[in-house]
């Protein structure tokens, strides 16, 4: 025979019940083909977002929301299979655009709870364009082979190799671009900023950070920008580079392994000149932290 239950059992009960609900949430996923040179486009408020190459011509996508009340947060698509295709994890107030996520901050209820997160894993098709952000959370992209825009309002954000054009952004956390086929432009409103690409051109800046950049080739032509508020900046560049350069430093030195025809009066803190057959221009500044012009193989 089973014992009655007691009065503080059932409370207990009751209010395990009722507590449930608050944390369980409907997750999304879906399945599609998209085709090479379509869009994909996938956005959160608060959250991941990771993307995998896909093991075949399906793109794949699974939300998993954690922490969030009942309700609290809702996902958005628009377009379909063979076409681009976009899905927003947002809040109320919350719109789900092609550029990404516009809320208004008064009224998205962010100030119920901040813990609500909704996290996406992606796995992308050989061809396929990727935008991904976060409002709160890191950004990692492995594996994409056609060009990539990634970023996250406070997040670090990583694309791993095989991407073609990127462009990177956080504006609290480190900037991580490896192994990109094309040009890249990485920022960082504070933190350090890392590039490895095949092709450049590259332009990178940061508030607070150091700059580390290496390109095995430049294409001809293209100008270039380095900035950081508060760091060194080291460039890495192909042993035929050519360029005028613009550099100077609040607080910090000048070291170049090119040999460089100085135009002007040149000081231990500003330089510039012409390296090798010159054409591109390069301007390079840190406020507080030293330049370093490297040749690669030296």
């Amino acid at each position: 025979m089973k014992p009655t239950p007691t009065r503080a059992t059932l409370v207990a009960a009751a209010l395990f019940a009722s507590a449930t609900p608050a944390l369980a949430q409907r997750d999304f996923a879906w399945n599609g083909q998209i085709p090479a040179g379509a869009t994909l486009r996938v956005y959160t408020q608060n959250g991941t977002v990771t993307v995998r190459q896909a093991g075949g011509g399906e793109a794949r996508i699974r939300g998993d929301v954690q922490n969030a009340d009942n309700g609290e947060i809702r996902f958005v698509t628009a377009g379909g299979r063979g076409t681009d295709f976009r899905v927003c994890a947002v809040r109320d107030g919350a719109t789900c655009t092609d550029q990404g996520i516009e809320s208004r901050r008064s009224g998205d209820g962010w100030g119920r709870n901040r813990r609500g997160r909704a996290n996406f894993t992606v796995e992308v098709p050989r061809g396929v364009l990727v935008r991904v952000s976060s409002g709160n959370g890191d950004v990692a992209v492995d594996g994409a082979t056609a060009d990539v825009h990634a970023g996250s309002g406070n997040g670090a954000v990583r694309v791993g190799s095989g991407a073609a054009r990127v462009r990177a952004s956080s504006g609290n956390g480190a900037v991580l671009v490896d192994g990109a086929r094309g040009p890249v432009n990485a920022s960082s409103g504070n933190g350090r900023v890392v590039v490895t690409t095949a092709n450049g051109p590259v332009s990178a800046s940061t508030g607070n950070g150091r700059i580390e950049v290496s390109m095995a080739s430049v294409r001809a032509g293209d100008d270039m920008a380095f900035s950081s508020g508060n760091g060194n900046v080291t460039l890495t560049l192909p042993a035929n580079f050519g360029a005028e350069l613009e550099a100077s430093t609040g607080h910090g030195g000048i070291e170049s392994d090119f040999p460089m025809r100085v135009q002007g009066r040149m000081s231990a803190r500003r330089m510039a000149g012409t390296i090798g057959s010159g054409g591109r221009r390069l301007r390079i500044s840190t406020g507080n932290g030293s330049i370093y012009l490297r040749r690669a193989g030296s």
